[in-house]
């Protein structure tokens, strides 16, 4: 962990090892520094009972969790958890992790066990939680969703925003934006699959 962190992110890691990274969690279930790119990595990150459901189930797990700031397989909370809780559990990102300001890192686990991202302020609280689920099989968990199965269970999202090639559904929840992104554009007779969701918290962001 890093000895020069702050003293609120010093508490948070207290508070984050103790109760937002639960006991029996399979979320942070590695040992310290487990996370490697080598098939010694940690045991899957994303709960069974969460990666296999699919369609309208799903989408109210993902909208039920937002609501605490919250993404499936993770107990980090967004605009709380240091980045170190994470650091401590999974060791140093695969990607990111060398600015001192607002950033990304990532951690991809591979084999099917799933992928996330993390927005880190300049303060090493998460501001942003993502993930992407896993592609090996896409009949279950994020890659599963389709926007129009997250239209039919939410209803219009507040603000549709377009970045590079990607599309963004916006949806508010209590004092977060739950995000569905995916492909802006798809080939005539394809279906626009979910490729990741967000929960941001803006205020942690500033």
């Amino acid at each position: 962990m890093n000895a020069k962190m702050n003293p609120a992110m010093k508490t948070w890691s207290k508070l984050a090892l103790a109760g937002l990274i639960t006991a029996g969690s399979v979320a942070f279930a590695a040992q310290p520094q487990a996370h490697a790119a080598s098939a010694t990595s940690a045991q899957a990150p994303v709960p069974a009972s969460l990666s296999a459901q699919t369609g309208s189930t799903y989408i109210k797990t993902i909208y039920s969790l937002a609501k605490q700031g919250k993404i499936p397989g993770l107990n980090a909370i967004a605009g709380k958890t240091p980045i170190s809780a994470v650091h401590y559990k999974w060791g140093q990102p695969d990607t990111g992790g060398d600015s001192k300001g607002n950033h990304y890192e990532g951690y991809n686990f591979g084999m099917g066990q799933g992928a996330f991202a993390f927005g880190v302020n300049k303060s090493g609280i998460i501001y942003d939680l993502r993930n992407f689920g896993e592609s090996v099989d896409q009949s279950v968990g994020i890659k599963s969703l389709t926007f129009a199965s997250v239209i039919k269970t939410l209803g219009m999202p507040k603000e549709v925003r377009f970045n590079g090639t990607d599309k963004i559904y916006v949806y508010p929840v209590s004092s977060y934006e739950l995000k569905f992104v995916g492909p802006s554009t798809v080939a005539k007779g394809k279906t626009a699959h979910i490729d990741h969701i967000n929960v941001y918290s803006a205020k942690a962001a500033k």
